[in-house]
């Protein structure tokens, strides 16, 4: 009888070691908020549910982020989540994924052919909202700093749209612009730029429009450091610290995205098809958008 019981067991953990659901969660980058932010509700939804995470940092390298995809697949997992990813350049591992059945999910990273959907904000609209929020704040004129971020597609497409309004604010002049390079030092790159504009331009700068927050953190502190307390300074992305800044004056306006609800609506859809609903209809659509608010003094959150 023991024996019988002993090999019950044994055949009750092999079946639900076999039912188990691991799901593999890449991110560019866990250094940027905005990226730990979808992780950190992943996490969380994963705990609740019952499924095995795998978490991977690719630190700002194609490469990696290529190699993990490819690992993933090895292990067989039953969805991949790609967080602001750079899909298009890891294409050949991403395809290792769709030949093997695995549900691809995307957020914040642009539609490729093959992914289930891609959860995003439009960020041509968040470029908008910051871009003509600063102009018009500044009464149409005065001398602005410009930090973008190019490799990320959302923010890339912001700062093009920058480049659209500016040419309706003939009165606005651009000191300067810096291109923030995709490595884990994006932050002390970006302060040691701001110095080198803060010692060359000084009470010059009436503001600083910056594609994320914490581009935003960097420009904010070193200005407040060499004394120049009056300019305006724009991102994007709606973290807690911005909404503190801003509560204190320190930043001035953000773009806020809801991280949390794009990692939610990536649970559902890889719930949705674990119950076997075909991808396609689990989504609903390729591109799913998330609204996403532009807030500053007068409508923090509470």
């Amino acid at each position: 009888m023991k024996r019988f019981l002993a090999v019950l067991l044994v055949t009750v953990m092999i079946s639900a070691s076999m039912l188990a659901v691991k799901i593999g969660f890449i991110a560019t980058n866990f250094s940027s908020e905005s990226q730990a932010r979808v992780l950190n509700e992943f996490v969380k939804i994963c705990s609740e549910k019952g499924w095995d995470l795998v978490q991977l940092n690719s630190m700002g390298s194609d490469e990696t982020q290529s190699t993990q995809i490819e690992n993933l697949v090895q292990m067989n997992v039953d969805a991949i989540v790609l967080a602001m990813g750079h899909p298009n350049v890891v294409i050949d591992a991403l395809h290792k994924a769709f030949n093997a059945g695995i549900p691809v999910i995307t957020i914040d990273s642009g539609y490729v052919d093959g992914v289930v959907a891609d959860i995003t904000s439009d960020n041509f609209v968040i470029g908008a909202k910051m871009s003509t929020y600063l102009m018009d704040s500044l009464g149409g004129n005065g001398n602005i700093i410009v930090i973008k971020f190019v490799k990320h597609y959302g923010t890339r497409r912001r700062g093009s749209v920058l480049d659209v309004v500016l040419k309706e604010y003939p009165g606005i002049n651009v000191l300067a612009e810096y291109s923030v390079v995709a490595s884990a030092r994006f932050m002390d790159d970006t302060r040691s730029a701001m110095e080198t504009f803060a010692l060359k331009y000084g009470n010059k700068i009436d503001a600083v429009w910056c594609a994320f927050d914490q581009l935003a953190y960097a420009a904010a502190d070193v200005l407040a450091e060499y004394g120049i307390t009056n300019a305006l300074i724009v991102g994007a992305d709606g973290n807690e610290e911005t909404f503190r800044r801003i509560a204190s004056g320190n930043m001035t306006a953000t773009v806020a995205q809801p991280f949390e609800g794009m990692a939610s609506t990536a649970a559902e859809i890889i719930d949705k098809i674990l119950q076997g609903v075909d991808p396609a209809e689990a989504a609903g659509r390729k591109i799913i958008y998330a609204d996403a608010p532009l807030i500053d003094k007068s409508n923090l959150p509470e």
